[in-house]
């Protein structure tokens, strides 16, 4: 008894360690809860493949022909009739080669400034600086203070004509654009009927016709006039399409009453004095430079040209279908078909000679205190080295306190001196006659004629 209750006392005390229960059954699944709210989108995964095409649909009803003028069917919508583009505007159509034209330039750098009011306004210079002008002048509206007819050679390009004190006058410009640019519709008919963009038409020979007249018989006219007292101009020529550049590449003078022959002086009274800045047709037609008594001018073999400045200027370029180059830069490959062995436009060294002719005339005009690049003083002996002829200007009697009296073939040598200057291409556009009238006018102001000669 006291063994087994020994025992039990010990069991009491330190327990037992038995080995675990299993765990009991799983219970039942509890009830769904309710739905949480959606969590944000995952990023995107990565495009699967291209199913399979399906099946070609039914071809729709074909759409309605264009209406492009002229042309033989209609476009089907959304098709580009790149003819129409041609010749203008491709990369190296008609637009692109005036874009590199010195029109253009004048026309972009003048924007937006008082340049463009100068010319636009009521004032001579929109006769051809204004984007109608020549339209205008064809048509005969103009403005002609103190006469009824104006110009008698309008229709030929004459700007000068005699009022009824008959004082030689210059007719105004009497459009109202303020765009000063010479552009496609400046010298070509843009009226409905021609004008492209609006016919739609591709272009074909002669649809865009020149304003001026053009024809085998037509001229044009410089202002130089048959005497004094009288305003009838100058014929530089039947050039046809070359009439379009006459009509304003000229002196804007009228030389003959301009330096009349029978007056004791010649006022020359501010820098503007002289030609008008681009007198070639003057040079070109052999006719439009102070002439002196008892000597004859001829002209050189350029003034056989059919269409005048239109053979240099504007070759015909093949890829627009031989319609001529409208950046209007003469070309040299124009003067190799008769200078065959030409490099550049110093054929036969006759620019060198027009150089060193018109040197000599302006150191003789310079040390008479007739040229100016400031307007106050003469030329310096820098400016006297240069070769920038054309920047040179007439020297105000106001910035001269004594200077003779300035007889009519002194100056007719001024006069010259700026139309070869500002128009002769340093004698390219005919050589025979620039270097005559310079030659006499050397003469006439006791210039040095040392090695030269008169051809």
């Amino acid at each position: 008894m006291k063994l087994l209750f020994g025992v039990a006392v010990a069991l009491a005390l330190f327990g037992c360690a038995g080995d675990d229960g299993k765990d009991g059954a799983t219970g039942p699944a509890g009830a769904k809860g309710e739905k949480g709210d959606t969590g944000p989108a995952g990023p995107k995964g990565p495009q699967g493949d291209q199913g399979d095409p399906g099946a070609q649909g039914e071809p729709g009803e074909q759409g309605p022909p264009g209406d492009g003028a002229g042309g033989d069917s209609g476009v089907p919508v959304g098709t580009l009739n790149a003819s129409c583009m041609k010749p203008c505007h491709t990369f190296a159509g008609i637009v692109e080669q005036w874009k590199t034209s010195r029109h253009y330039a004048t026309y972009i750098s003048n924007l937006g400034g008082d340049e463009v009011d100068s010319w636009t306004g009521a004032k001579a210079c929109g006769n051809c600086h204004a984007s109608d002008g020549p339209e205008l002048r064809i048509s005969g509206n103009v403005t002609h203070a103190g006469s009824q007819t104006g110009p008698v050679g309008l229709s030929h390009g004459q700007l000068n004509y005699k009022d009824s004190q008959n004082a030689i006058k210059e007719i105004v410009y009497a459009g109202q654009t303020t765009v000063a640019v010479v552009g496609c519709g400046t010298c070509h008919d843009n009226s409905p009927e021609h004008d492209p963009h609006v016919t739609g038409a591709d272009y074909k020979p002669g649809a865009f016709p020149l304003r001026v007249p053009t024809g085998d018989a037509e001229y044009a006219l410089i202002e130089k006039s048959s005497a004094i007292g009288t305003s009838d101009g100058t014929q530089a020529g039947n050039y046809r399409e070359g009439n379009a550049c006459i009509w304003c590449h000229k002196s804007r003078k009228d030389v003959t009453n301009y330096i009349p022959t029978t007056a004791t002086s010649i006022s020359v009274t501010s820098t503007t004095w002289g030609p008008h800045e681009g007198p070639d047709a003057d040079v070109y037609s052999g006719a439009g430079g102070y002439h002196y008594a008892g000597k004859t001018y001829g002209n050189s073999s350029h003034q056989n040209f059919k269409k005048g400045c239109v053979q240099c200027h504007m070759p015909p370029v093949a890829e627009n279908g031989g319609i001529g180059n409208h950046s209007f830069y003469p070309q040299l490959s124009a003067c190799i078909s008769c200078h065959k062995e030409a490099t550049n436009f110093d054929v036969n060294g006759g620019q060198g000679r027009v150089k060193v002719k018109l040197q000599s005339l302006r150191k003789a005009l310079n040390d008479k205190y007739l040229l100016t690049r400031n307007g106050t003083t003469q030329l310096s002996a820098d400016d006297l080295k240069d070769e920038n002829f054309a920047l040179d200007e007439s020297l105000p009697q106001s910035a001269v306190q004594s200077r003779p009296a300035i007889v009519p073939n002194i100056a007719g040598a001024l006069y010259n001196y700026f139309v070869m200057a500002r128009g002769s291409g340093l004698g390219v556009h005919n050589p025979k006659y620039t270097e005559q009238i310079l030659y006499d006018s050397i003469d006439a102001a006791g210039g040095d004629l040392t090695n030269i000669t008169r051809p």
